[in-house]
């Protein structure tokens, strides 16, 4: 192979491997969801849903305006006797009728029903708002839990780097300890198994990476083999104090909310009931053209045209007690949805004391591992050179690796768990989804 076509497919592998490992941001990941994810898909069809139901036409305000047309076509037999005509006796007369026009029904009184019933469907139309908004804001904390379980994982692989690179020093220092003298083999031997310990740890670190990988792109609903990149780091901005999120939770958590608009559409829903006690009133016209042809008999044509109205009342005055027991169950069910805010809303209050002491104590925790690394990695550095002047055993050195390599894997999860802590809080908060 010539020297500039294996150049040129160096650069081309390059160029691939940069194009397969695409640089997804988290914003870009939301945005990949709200466009692919089922379940928010289908909640938002659903608010859809009640956004269309919600109209005047729907809860019955407005009238019904429809084209009827009838016909038949008959074929008798007729005997008519006239006091000044002959009698008429004939077999398979035949008869057409045609009638058609336009008919307008219209509902204008029947127990304030309607009016409960626009109400309710406008709040199940922000019901369904909601509902959307949840589903968007639950996958959202998945997928930013997700997201930076990859940036966890690549620290972790980041850790695991660093150590093997220690662990190599190691292992050359205790060759050439060995080879002139001042070593044993047995440290040699020592230093080998660590660094090849190791180097299994980072291998299984890599299909950890490439696991975290597939959960994220499941979430954004795309394919499972499509690879990327993420920023390896975390970074919290989110700290908010106590007093702010509890004036603040109770009037943005969209659970609190759909909850608060469910009770609403449970009152008007007693509402509609209670409708069921009164009369009913509806006005009907119609402009019909009528015409019937006669083959034989004493009317051969009868045709009009014009427009008739009239009005239909009516009241239910008993049903078997039927009323009474809808009624009943609506209010029943109005004060099970009452009962259902109240503990929704405890349980958002003790969420929200869980969350704030969760988050506080993983930012602690945060601080505390920071300042332990640079301890272990100083402590690391200094044991590695006093194993190279001889100071320290091949043991007491494998002993400051492990707490280096602990401190390294405490900081990575403490940093994934004070973002899960935050996306927690946000969450609870409404201020994942504006």
């Amino acid at each position: 192979m010539n020297k500039p076509f294996a150049l040129l497919l160096v650069l081309l592998l390059q160029l691939s491997f940069a194009k397969a490992q695409e640089q997804l941001s988290l914003q870009q990941a939301v945005e990949i969801a709200l466009k692919n994810n089922y379940s928010i898909i289908i909640s938002k069809n659903q608010a859809e849903i009640t956004k269309n139901d919600f109209s005047a036409g729907n809860a019955g305000m407005l009238p019904v305006l429809s084209l009827a047309a009838t016909g038949s076509r008959s074929g008798n037999a007729i005997k008519q006797n006239f006091a000044t005509a002959p009698e008429l006796d004939r077999h398979g007369v035949q008869s057409n009728t045609v009638v058609m026009g336009p008919v307008l029904n219209w509902t204008i009184f029947d127990g304030f029903n309607m009016f409960a019933t626009y109400d309710k469907l406008r709040e199940l139309n922000a019901m369904g708002e909601l509902n959307a908004k949840v589903q968007i804001e639950n996958t959202m904390a998945k997928i930013i839990g997700a997201y930076f379980d990859v940036a966890r994982q690549k620290q972790l692989l980041g850790a695991l780097n660093e150590a093997i690179s220690i662990y190599e020093e190691r292992l050359t220092i205790a060759e050439t300890k060995s080879n002139i003298g001042s070593g044993t083999d047995a440290d040699v031997l020592q230093a080998k198994l660590d660094l090849n310990e190791q180097k299994s740890a980072l291998l299984r670190q890599r299909v950890a990476i490439a696991n975290s990988k597939a959960a994220l792109n499941l979430l954004l609903s795309r394919d499972i083999a499509s690879d990327f990149d993420v920023k390896d780091s975390i970074v919290i901005t989110y700290k908010p104090k106590y007093d702010e999120l509890k004036s603040t939770v109770f009037k943005q958590n969209n659970g609190l909310l759909f909850a608060e608009k469910n009770e609403r559409a449970a009152h008007y829903a007693v509402k509609q009931m209670v409708a069921l006690r009164y009369p009913l009133l509806a006005l009907s016209a119609n402009y019909n053209f009528a015409r019937t042809e006669n083959a034989a008999g004493y009317i051969l044509l009868n045709q009009s045209l014009g427009l008739n109205a009239g009005f239909t009342a009516s009241w239910l005055i008993f049903n078997g007690t039927n009323t009474n027991r809808q009624i009943k169950d609506a209010r029943i069910n109005e004060q099970n949805t009452e009962l259902q805010y109240k503990e929704l809303h405890n349980e958002v209050e003790t969420g929200l004391v869980t969350a704030f002491n969760n988050f506080g104590n993983a930012l602690e925790v945060l601080n505390l591992e920071e300042d332990n690394i640079v301890l272990a990695r100083k402590n690391v550095s200094i044991n590695l050179e006093r194993f190279r002047l001889g100071y320290v055993t091949s043991l007491q050195l494998k002993d400051a690796q492990k707490s280096f390599l602990d401190a390294e894997s405490r900081l990575v999860s403490a940093r994934y768990d004070a973002k899960v802590s935050e996306t927690e809080l946000m969450r609870l908060n409404g201020a994942l989804v504006k």
